[in-house]
């Protein structure tokens, strides 16, 4: 399905090229862009290299797409539609220079408005199309099955135990087999995902899947926390890169961030009264300490008692509080911390040192999220929001271990683009409520699964 849909995007955006090539041909010359007539005007040079050259481009801005952008399900977005427009006209650009063909900066430069539009609106109607990744999963872990079951765009057709004996199945037409790697497979189910691989059927990854459905890592298949370090090994050239373009943007935003900095501090002086700024110790890089600074948003005696995580309708925090929460100008300080070089635009959220220290004995893997600098905002911040309780952060960490498995400046960018939409909309930033008696007993109900699914790995694996 993967290959099928990269295949036909390509080819799509390619014959839209040329319908936008033809249509900008005959507003700009009057006829199509191989008539007489346009070689007359173009003093027979003719448009047909230049268009030759723009197809070519196309063809390589979907193809970058692909490579620098392998997470996500495999559907066509708005996001990777213009983006492969941009890379189509920056390899234009390069070929133009290079090649130096006869072209029409009116035409081409209307070619590209056209294109772009027509990109879009392809994606819009196959976006409302519905469409579903089927899939045969080798796995024990229910958990694992339940939740891809219930993901957008998966459905789960089959699920064969890992160490089943006996003549199994070919899966059903247009079906993806999925495998769990960290499950102890019978020498039946090894033949058969071999035969249907050898046999030219698609055979992927479970957590490969997980993942790019969910934008998360499932924590219970990470087997020594080795995964995490073995990506960031291959992205260390990025962090240096990520710094200095931290720095660069902050720097060439003050104009913008530190008028309302100003103000807001004036106007929580105002209503809310001193501190302005709250400080506070958090774990940084390496396990660094790093002092925080944030715009007071709770009461002064709010942590007089200790340190607790906020909830939905705290009543610790001030009206002016829940409003500068709600459009995360609490956090604008921070940027002075961004140039201290302590924390980056985008990573994991530090936490108090007295969180970490309680869910490093709890959560396995926990210090690997120190792997890098902690940002203002991230991964998780944006598709998870803030986390109310042990059960909440363990969620919001898989999506953490996501961020460093597939950090690139693409993901920043679309973590940057999701918190300017939660900026505006003021959405998606509110503490969550303690869940209910019925989703706690739900929650307990999934953990005691995973542990047990975790055992049976265990098991599986002593016994071989």
């Amino acid at each position: 399905m993967r290959q099928r849909l990269l295949v036909g995007m390509v080819c799509a955006d390619a014959a839209l090229l040329a319908i936008a090539f033809v249509i900008a041909a005959v507003m700009r010359f009057g006829d199509h862009p191989f008539a007489a007539s346009v070689l007359a005007q173009t003093q027979g040079r003719g448009l047909t290299q230049i268009f030759l050259i723009s197809i070519v481009s196309a063809v390589l801005g979907d193809a970058l797409v692909a490579a620098v952008m392998p997470q996500g399900p495999p559907r066509p977005t708005y996001a990777r539609g213009a983006i492969g427009a941009l890379f189509a006209f920056l390899a234009l650009t390069a070929m133009i220079v290079l090649l130096r063909p006869y072209y029409s900066r009116p035409h081409l430069f209307t070619t590209l408005g056209i294109w772009v539009v027509l990109v879009l609106v392809a994606r819009l109607v196959l976006r409302l199309r519905p469409w579903t990744e089927r899939l045969v999963i080798v796995t024990s872990a229910e958990s694992i099955v339940r939740e891809l079951d219930e993901t957008p765009h998966i459905s789960v057709v089959g699920v064969i135990d890992p160490e089943a004996t006996g003549p199994l199945p070919a899966p059903p037409p247009d079906t993806v087999l999925t495998v769990d790697l960290s499950a102890r497979w019978s020498r039946e189910v090894t033949a058969y995902v071999s035969a249907t691989s050898v046999a030219g059927r698609e055979v992927r990854p479970l957590n490969e899947v997980y993942e790019e459905h969910t934008g998360r890592v499932p924590l219970g298949h990470l087997s020594e926390g080795w995964e995490i370090e073995t990506s960031l090994l291959r992205k260390l050239p990025f962090l240096p890169f990520k710094h200095a373009v931290d720095l660069v943007l902050v720097v060439l935003t003050m104009p913008l961030w530190m008028p309302v900095v100003a103000l807001v501090a004036v106007l929580v002086r105002v209503v809310d009264g001193t501190p302005v700024i709250f400080r506070q110790v958090r774990v940084g890089r390496r396990g660094q300490m790093v002092e925080l600074f944030k715009f007071r948003t709770m009461r002064a005696d709010a942590e007089a008692h200790g340190a607790r995580q906020a909830t939905g309708d705290d009543p610790r925090i001030t009206p002016l509080g829940h409003f500068l929460r709600s459009v995360r100008l609490d956090e604008l300080p921070q940027f002075f911390n961004v140039l201290r070089g302590e924390l980056s635009l985008i990573g994991p959220r530090p936490e108090q040192v007295s969180f970490v220290e309680k869910y490093r004995d709890a959560i396995p893997f926990y210090d690997q999220r120190h792997l890098v600098r902690p940002g203002i905002t991230g991964w998780a911040q944006v598709r998870h929001g803030y986390a109310a309780s042990e059960e909440e952060t363990i969620e919001k960490l898989s999506f953490d271990f996501y961020y460093l498995k597939h950090m690139s400046p693409l993901l920043d960018l679309e973590v940057l683009g999701r918190s300017v939409w939660t900026v505006l909309s003021a959405s998606g930033t509110k503490p969550k409520a303690r869940p209910s008696a019925e989703e706690a007993a739900a929650l307990e109900q999934e953990a005691a699964e995973q542990a047990a699914d975790d055992r049976r790995t265990r098991r599986g694996r002593s016994a071989s």
